[in-house]
């Protein structure tokens, strides 16, 4: 842990303020509210550095943690859903590439998913398998994948993150 003080906030501040207002965009749509998330952010840890309590382990994951933990509240607080069906096909033209923070928690949301549900998810997205061959490979029906691929995408779609991007770019 790290303790952290006013001069190396400016410094993260001036380094990372805008990538972390495009990650918040990507949540809430709107770059006013992104740049209010992240400047009110930066707000309150300058107060706790100024008090001396701000602790931190590794500065830039924590910054894309809170950051994507209060655009996530922002979204739902405001009744806007980002949805899982109106997100864009990327193809290798236009693919957006992803950040290392962002890989790292998407990650972290699939293996938090109960393990058959994540195994099913990754045989389905990551191996390109059809549901039929899941079913058969595991000797489940074809209505057990549906289901269990149906709540994994409503699990990680309430992480809000638009996770489909992820694994179609």
């Amino acid at each position: 842990m790290m303790l952290v003080d006013s001069n190396i906030l400016e410094k993260y501040f001036n380094k990372m303020y805008r990538p972390l207002c495009l990650y918040a965009l990507n949540i809430t749509e709107s770059y006013d509210d992104s740049e209010d998330i992240v400047q009110q952010i930066f707000v309150e840890l300058l107060e706790k550095a100024v008090t001396g309590s701000l602790e931190v382990g590794e500065m830039k994951y924590y910054l894309y943690t809170v950051v994507r933990n209060r655009a996530v509240k922002h979204v739902k607080r405001s009744h806007e859903k980002i949805s899982i069906e109106n997100a864009m096909y990327l193809t290798d033209e236009n693919a957006v590439s992803i950040s290392v923070e962002e890989e790292a928690l998407v990650w972290d949301w699939i293996d938090a998913l109960p393990a058959e549900r994540r195994n099913i998810f990754l045989m389905a997205k990551q191996q390109g398998m059809k549901y039929k061959e899941i079913a058969m490979q595991l000797n489940i029906s074809v209505k057990t994948v549906e289901g269990q691929m149906g709540k994994a995408l409503k699990t990680l779609r309430d992480k809000a993150i638009k996770i489909y991007l992820f694994f179609f770019g």
